[in-house]
């Protein structure tokens, strides 16, 4: 055998062949960028299996750290409440939502904690009782997901009125309130009770359209009260109590900041030192194609990698929404999606609620002050205000609906709708645009009164928001 001029390698410097007896690391499924293709791209792609996609979507997990959540085992239920009246200038009736955000400790986020928004049920009620005479089903299609419930409101609404529902539109809306006035005539533990999903708002013909095929309500096993989807019968379609004087309301609204219910994260720009494997300056992902001009504004102060539905029954929810859940006195039944292999249920009980360690908890106590780019939107999402609108607004690409501006500097009056918030980038600075002073102000006025337009309030309160079980 011939000598080679240069040999083997030296094994031992980190160059040259690798000894037979180290084993190959194993690498996680999926593309990555090399000599061949893909050198010099961004990003990379990975795939998991069909387990392991499985495991990652259910929501049996989420279901039951939620209800460890609630019930406070091990050392997460350490939470603060925030109340709060939010105003506007017009409203769907009253112009006040009466708002909960509560704060989860996490070791995931860069103040240390997620921001989980509720409105609270009752917060619009609508001022006349249902009535019989003003709702039509329609259930003629073949296709049952067509099928609706039309609610005439000539007499119950003003034009105005029904044109700001369309803020509301993927909400729900149930008969549980027995007169106009929050939260006195909030019906408690009202089983029986039948959700609707709101789908348009025709301020021409007066109407409120609902989605009749996918009602939600509250059924009682156990002697506790769950919230559960109601089966479809077409010939016996699950509609409002029209009997009794029942006034329709709003359900409760949920929404987290977390990247498992967002689909998506902000930057750090509080603590951007702190940033190891969180998103310092977020760039969007290699697997999502960005068409929407916000989205593609937004990169470097944030990135999605789910769109979220408009229709909040096709949410996936995470923890924090599954506790709330328990909170508002609506959890789901237990779901069936159970965990398999590695997730197999005779492992899951024993890390169901991991310790965080007295440094989480210490740094979540010492970052208290409050992060208003996370906090507002959780409270924005959950009144009805738009946190990723499509099209391009800064051009004038946009719907009527109210939306939530992130801009640094104050976003020109031209591109600006009634009701618009705006937050100063990483700052507290928050106004809302009045659109016949053509400016933003940061207080709203009722019935002859300045308000600020979210107010913070305390939970003893005579006007504080109120979870009603």
């Amino acid at each position: 055998m011939g000598k080679s001029c240069c040999g083997l390698g030296s094994l031992d410097k980190g160059f040259g062949l690798q000894p037979i007896t180290r084993g190959l690391k194993p690498r996680a499924k999926g593309l990555y960028p090399r000599k061949e293709s893909g050198a010099g791209q961004y990003g990379t792609i990975t795939f998991p299996t069909v387990l392991e996609n499985y495991n990652r979507t259910t929501d049996y997990k989420r279901w039951q750290l939620g209800q460890a959540y609630y019930y406070g085992l091990g050392r997460s239920w350490d939470d603060k409440y925030l109340y709060s009246n939010t105003r506007f200038s017009t409203g769907a009736v009253s112009g006040v939502s009466k708002d909960i955000v509560v704060m989860f400790p996490s070791k995931s986020s860069p103040e240390r904690t997620w921001y989980a928004g509720l409105r609270t049920r009752g917060s619009i009620i609508l001022p006349l009782p249902l009535s019989s005479s003003a709702i039509t089903t329609n259930t003629s299609s073949p296709n049952p997901e067509d099928h609706t419930l039309t609610y005439d409101v000539t007499g119950v609404l003003t034009p105005t009125q029904v044109g700001i529902f369309n803020v509301f539109i993927g909400d729900q809306f149930e008969d549980t309130a027995s007169g106009p006035d929050y939260p006195d005539h909030v019906i408690e533990e009202p089983e029986g009770s039948v959700a609707l999903t709101l789908i348009s708002a025709n301020v021409g013909a007066m109407t409120l359209v609902f989605d009749l095929s996918k009602a939600y309500g509250r059924i009682r096993k156990n002697n506790t009260i769950y919230w559960k989807e109601l089966k479809y019968d077409p010939n016996n379609p699950n509609v409002w109590d029209t009997s009794s004087g029942k006034h329709l309301c709003s359900s409760h609204k949920m929404f987290c900041c977390c990247p498992d219910h967002l689909g998506g994260a902000l930057a750090n720009l509080e603590f951007p030192k702190d940033s190891a494997g969180m998103d310092a300056f977020p760039l969007p992902n290699a697997s999502r194609s960005v068409i929407a001009e916000w989205e593609k504004q937004g990169t470097g102060y944030y990135r999605q990698w789910r769109t979220l539905p408009q229709r909040i029954d096709q949410r996936r929810e995470c923890k924090h929404m599954h506790a709330l859940r328990w909170v508002a006195g609506i959890p789901w039944y237990e779901p069936s999606d159970y965990p398999v292999n590695e997730d197999d249920l005779r492992s899951f009980g024993v890390h169901i609620e991991r310790d965080f360690g007295s440094k989480v908890y210490s740094d979540y106590n010492a970052r208290h002050r409050i992060n208003y780019d996370r906090y507002l939107l959780s409270l924005a999402e959950v009144v009805g205000i738009e946190i990723f609108p499509g099209g391009n607004p800064r051009d004038n690409i946009r719907s009527n609906l109210p939306i939530l501006w992130n801009d640094p500097t104050e976003p020109e009056i031209s591109w600006c709708r009634q009701n618009d918030w705006w937050l100063k980038r990483g700052s507290q600075q928050l106004q809302i645009f009045n659109s016949n002073t053509g400016q933003f102000e940061t207080t709203v006025n009722q019935d002859g009164f300045d308000y600020p337009m979210v107010e913070s309030v305390a939970a003893d309160a005579p006007d504080a928001p109120v979870i009603v079980k």
